[in-house]
């Protein structure tokens, strides 16, 4: 499936250009972290020989089929959230030459959680990018007792990445951390368990006039007005 997204495509045609295609949970904003080279290249051919030589052979419908398994599964999306839609109905029409039928539905978040273990989830992530490791710990670390219905809801575990994630939390060397996330994306390409498409841009108009706001941030995954460019709108000053 990560060889079947035209991750440029979704970025053009569903976000009017204003975002980055995605690969890992890690963006370039976080400089030397970020690993250039941990990317999958739009391969559909490639993509197709895989799932011949894993045994899915085309059914009479074009729907791939496998002892009798068609692949199929439901895509559940916020239902309230017209981002997540399109980005789902562009997934699944990528996956549809593949022989992959993705049924996509849009759900509460309460539905979502009870089928999470069952369907396949469009999640935002983001929302805490003050730091690598509140960004990418909760994603792909292996589930814990406590661990909330939406970090790895899938339960996978990708050899090498939890030891890597867990000595970036630790050291207080940047160089050290560095070369342990650069670990962990080199790892999560050899075995994914997500599909990341885009990193976002959310763009912001003001009108010049004479108002200090202080300084940009780092804009987390919040589509509102929760957040944006109003973060301190109590500090403003004429």
């Amino acid at each position: 499936m990560n060889l079947g997204v035209d991750r440029d495509g979704v970025v053009e045609n569903v976000l009017a250009g204003h975002g980055r295609p995605a690969h890992t949970p890690v963006p370039d904003v976080y400089g030397a972290a970020h690993d250039p080279e941990a990317v999958f290249e739009y391969d559909p051919e490639a993509a197709a020989d895989l799932l011949d030589e894993a045994g899915w052979e085309e059914g009479p419908d074009g729907v791939r089929v496998r002892d009798g398994d068609r692949a199929e599964f439901t895509l559940y999306y916020l239902a309230s959230d017209n981002l997540r839609r399109d980005l789902a109905t562009a997934f699944a029409a990528e996956m549809l030459p593949l022989g992959i039928e993705v049924d996509i539905q849009g759900a509460s978040w309460d539905e979502m959680g009870e089928n999470s273990t069952e369907a396949g989830i469009l999640l935002g992530g983001g929302d805490k990018p003050y730091d690598l490791d509140t960004q990418v710990y909760a994603t792909l670390h292996t589930r814990e007792a406590d661990t909330p219905t939406y970090e790895n809801p899938g339960d996978f575990a990708v050899p090498g990445v939890d030891e890597a994630l867990e000595e970036a939390r630790r050291t207080l060397d940047p160089d050290e951390r560095v070369e342990a996330y650069q670990r962990v994306q080199r790892a999560y390409v050899e075995n994914p368990t997500y599909v990341f498409m885009a990193f976002v841009d959310h763009t912001y108009v003001a009108a010049e006039d004479d108002w200090d706001r202080g300084p940009l941030v780092l804009e987390p995954h919040a589509h509102g007005v929760s957040w944006g460019p109003w973060w301190n709108l109590s500090e403003w000053r004429r």
